[in-house]
């Protein structure tokens, strides 16, 4: 008979693993050759952090930061299970408009399914253009406004790609190019804007 709690660990594991294998592919799109720090910002149960600490190897650094401790728990026991060259996992609780990560210091700042949910975009880019490196980009991944209402976040607070892109422009990131990110999300790569 399992015990308590067995149940749920197995969906969270069987549901970690359905989402890694789409987190993977987007991860492929990053350009990563070893060595990097990149930060996932809002990373949940690492379905990003742990492909990305994967392809950076042990001589990168991945920023996890998420306001759930319970969600840093399950990615750690998710990360556990990964391979010793993965790079080293800061995992650190804290509000994603306020990470505690330096200036300067991140080549990639990811956030996947995450701006649709932010009250204060402006200063959470302003963190992100903060701890971005000169010539580092942010990658934004979201929910499409016409992908299945049933699944992801309700329809009303979606934010559309083109909408993204405006507001993104107006906080100073400039779009650079586009990641594949599925038929039910997109993916915008930018980079900080030139000051006039």
């Amino acid at each position: 008979m399992p015990e308590p709690g067995d149940e749920l660990a197995h969906t969270h594991t069987h549901a970690f693993e359905r989402a890694a294998g789409y987190a993977g592919r987007i991860v492929e799109q990053l350009g990563l050759r070893g060595g990097e720090t990149v930060a996932d910002l809002g990373c949940g149960i690492g379905n990003f952090t742990i492909p990305i600490a994967e392809r950076v190897g042990n001589k990168g650094i991945v920023y996890a930061i998420d306001s759930s401790g319970a969600a840093l728990c399950e990615l750690a026991k998710n990360a556990a299970s990964g391979r010793s060259t993965a790079a080293e996992i800061k995992a650190k609780e804290a509000d994603v408009s306020n990470t505690g990560i330096g200036a300067g210091t991140v080549d990639i700042a990811l956030f996947a399914n995450v701006l649709h949910d932010i009250n204060d975009k402006r200063s959470f880019l302003e963190e992100v253009k903060r701890i971005l490196k000169p010539g580092g980009v942010a990658v934004d991944i979201d929910w499409n406004r016409d992908a299945p209402r049933e699944f992801g976040p309700p329809w009303e607070i979606r934010i559309g790609e083109h909408e993204a892109e405006k507001l993104l422009r107006q906080n100073g990131l400039e779009p650079a190019g586009k990641i594949d990110a599925g038929e039910w999300h997109y993916g915008i790569v930018l980079k900080r804007a030139a000051v006039a």
